[in-house]
């Protein structure tokens, strides 16, 4: 399936992603000569394609309950806890939460047997297609040669602009009650935080101590872009597909998967970031209907799991607790040394 879709901009102009070190990513097409702007990345689509799936962290959306995925509930040293799961993570079934962490080293060792043992496919299917889907590399994961370690992502797709032109403007955010805080003591309204008397006085703003704190005036620049054109390309590679060593059912579930989730991301505005919204001018027939999509793929899955391509149960269940910072018990320790000095 290869698709380009024509996108229209909700908004009179848009604000392409923004990359670190680099900025907007505009080069000039060999072509035309115009402007191509990559308004969102590869990764970044197969965040929002992912996220149609999400109805809470670490939970699917209402039919998708044979979808098979990996739950992680991690408590912090503070007693608080919060569910994430290979549909959300970084690098999905790949990530150091799972591949990594000695108290998951029973699991680690079972899906490192199973890569060497069924391949890199069949093992990641049965614990999460989406992960098998979008690609892993499991470079945290021990005991694998490089070589058999990763899988190229399936689903492609990228939001480029064509002719597009750069609109800069910008604009100061006022504080109603300060200019730049030299008026009043900033220093003895607003304490310094522990972690900011750590800090070097060169990050403190000396000629604006309001801007430290939050106040005063902001100045900011922005710049927004027009184009000619917007297109979402979309590329999945049934090719691949069909080469993959799983059975027939293990196929058609990533084929239905990676339809369903875009005609998702279609049925609606596509909200990529705030100033980054577009709507499909027209959507194809196989995408236009997600009701009938979610019902093929229902079945799909339940033929898997008849077949005990997934595990057992669905959803593989971890949990954590992490144990405060060596650090921050070092920084106690040494505050309450001191403590006791200043009480002698």
């Amino acid at each position: 399936m290869h698709l380009n879709l024509t996108l229209r901009s909700l908004l009179p102009t848009f604000v392409p992603a923004g990359f670190v070190d680099v900025g907007h990513s505009v080069v000039r097409d060999a072509n035309t000569g115009k402007n191509l702007v990559i308004v969102d990345s590869v990764q970044s689509i197969s965040n929002h394609l992912e996220a149609t799936l999400i109805a809470q962290p670490g939970q699917v959306i209402v039919g998708l309950e044979e979808l098979p995925f990996v739950r992680l509930t991690i408590t912090d040293p503070n007693g608080r806890s919060r569910t994430t799961s290979s549909l959300e993570l970084p690098h999905r079934l790949a990530s150091g939460w799972f591949c990594r962490a000695k108290e998951l080293k029973n699991f680690q060792e079972e899906l490192s047997q199973r890569i060497l043992d069924e391949g890199i496919a069949a093992a990641t299917f049965r614990y999460c297609p989406n992960s098998l889907l979008h690609g892993v590399f499991y470079s945290q994961l021990g005991g694998l040669n490089p070589n058999i370690a990763k899988t190229a992502r399936l689903l492609t797709a990228e939001v480029v602009a064509y002719g597009g032109q750069s609109v800069s403007d910008g604009g100061v955010a006022k504080d109603p009650a300060t200019v730049n805080g030299k008026e009043f003591d900033v220093e003895g309204h607003f304490p310094k935080r522990e972690q900011d008397k750590e800090k070097s006085e060169k990050t403190i703003a000396k000629d604006n101590p309001a801007s430290r704190v939050g106040l005063g005036y902001i100045p900011y620049r922005h710049q927004a872009f027009i184009a000619e054109r917007i297109e979402l390309a979309v590329y999945l590679a049934e090719g691949r597909i069909s080469r993959l060593l799983v059975p027939d059912p293990a196929k058609e579930v990533l084929r239905l998967l990676a339809r369903f989730k875009l005609s998702l991301m279609l049925a609606e505005p596509i909200d990529l970031r705030a100033h980054c919204i577009f709507q499909a001018e027209t959507i194809p027939p196989e995408l236009s209907d997600p009701d009938e999509l979610m019902r093929q793929l229902a079945q799909a899955l339940e033929h898997c799991r008849s077949q005990h391509l997934f595990a057992d149960p669905l959803v593989t269940e971890f949990a954590l607790t992490l144990e405060a910072s060596k650090e921050k018990g070092k920084r106690a320790k040494a505050a309450a040394t001191a403590g006791d000095e200043d009480g002698e």
